[in-house]
């Protein structure tokens, strides 16, 4: 990406107020970028970037597309548009979510190459109806289009071609995730669970809680097979599912917590529920490099990541037995090498400064 004596400018205009993993994958992106010697700034908001002492600048958009803000966000797409002039000159403009895709690709790409990133699988009904359109638009400015998983690639062959389309699979930093010793395990446990929990086996899950994961299954699954279970994370279906387990001692919400990886190293094993349109499932890397064996369900997207990563697919909660967790738990820390290979964070960005660099020449 950078040119001798020359440090290239990586520009991120995304706008989200929820910490989700297209949030931690964009923080992570910018974080590896600026220790390799380049400039990023991101217009918007994205929790978790200050944090980490990334540069930010406001910029006045509206809120993040979604079934509830898509009709009024198509009617500020003029007034964006005029607003993105406040955006300094890039060697490259970064994109993720669909209104900046849409309404910003084609103004911006007049005055350097937009690169996507697609984190999920392309949504159905209405909405995606409403959206195709206007995506195919704005691709034909885009100049690469990175998808994390080659379903989410195989979605948008037949929408965009596949000449722009570069699959690189999520990768996490797999320094923060470790399977630890049993006595820093013990001590963890004793730490971060619950008195009650201690001599019990504790499946954990850690998301946004989103209706749309159906995370419900996991309290069935949990409950089922005799666990205890700690839900990790915050979102709108929060209030439902403590509700749907309301008096229940085997269940405890933490809400959003920053030491996830020592919460998943005190657990046993791990419960994922995914929603249809998401991509590869960056907690299922977690829970693998952590150690834990995974528990999924069959038509959730990046299931075909479990049986790599220590773990089994069920049909129905209730398939979750005592008898089943026994024999999941003997592949406690068989994911740890698959996912150090496949998903390190170093190759990951490696891919991501090879693209930029290309979409520059």
């Amino acid at each position: 990406m950078r040119t001798a004596g020359s440090t290239s400018t990586v520009t991120v205009i995304s706008v989200s107020d929820t910490a989700g993993g297209a949030e931690a994958h964009t923080v992570a992106l910018g974080q590896g970028l600026r220790q390799r010697g380049h400039d990023v700034i991101l217009y918007g908001r994205c929790p978790g970037w200050e944090e980490h002492g990334l540069d930010r600048r406001e910029i006045a958009l509206g809120p993040k597309w979604s079934r509830r803000t898509m009709a009024a966000g198509i009617l500020r797409v003029p007034l964006e548009r005029h607003r993105i002039r406040e955006i300094a000159d890039s060697s490259l403009y970064y994109l993720q979510f669909k209104r900046e895709q849409i309404a910003l690709t084609a103004p911006l790409a007049r005055r350097a190459p937009v690169v996507w990133t697609e984190h999920g699988r392309w949504m159905g009904g209405p909405a995606g109806r409403l959206l195709l359109a206007g995506y195919v638009r704005a691709a034909a400015h885009v100049a690469r289009v990175v998808c994390v998983s080659e379903a989410v690639a195989d979605d948008l062959v037949p929408v965009i071609g596949g000449s722009k389309l570069v699959v690189v699979p999520n990768a996490i930093d797999t320094r923060r995730y470790t399977a630890p010793p049993a006595a820093t395990r013990a001590a963890l446990r004793e730490q971060l669970l619950p008195s009650h929990f201690q001599d019990r086996r504790v499946a954990i899950l850690a998301a946004r809680l989103h209706g749309a994961k159906r995370h419900d299954r996991a309290i069935a699954a949990a409950l089922a097979s005799g666990c205890a279970l700690v839900v990790v994370g915050d979102g709108p279906d929060r209030e439902r599912l403590e509700r749907l387990s309301a008096g229940n001692a085997d269940v405890h919400f933490t809400g959003h917590r920053e030491d996830v990886p020592d919460l998943l190293a005190a657990a046993d094993l791990y419960l994922y529920c995914g929603a249809a349109t998401d991509g590869t499932p960056t907690c299922v890397l977690e829970a693998a490099a952590s150690g834990l064996p995974i528990v999924a369900f069959h038509g959730d997207p990046g299931t075909e990541l479990v049986p790599r990563c220590g773990g089994l697919v069920i049909a129905d909660p209730a398939d979750l037995t005592v008898g089943t967790v026994t024999a999941l738990l003997e592949l406690r820390g068989s994911g740890v090498a698959y996912v150090e290979h496949r998903h390190g964070r170093q190759a990951w960005l490696d891919a991501y400064e090879q693209i930029f660099g290309e979409c520059r020449r």
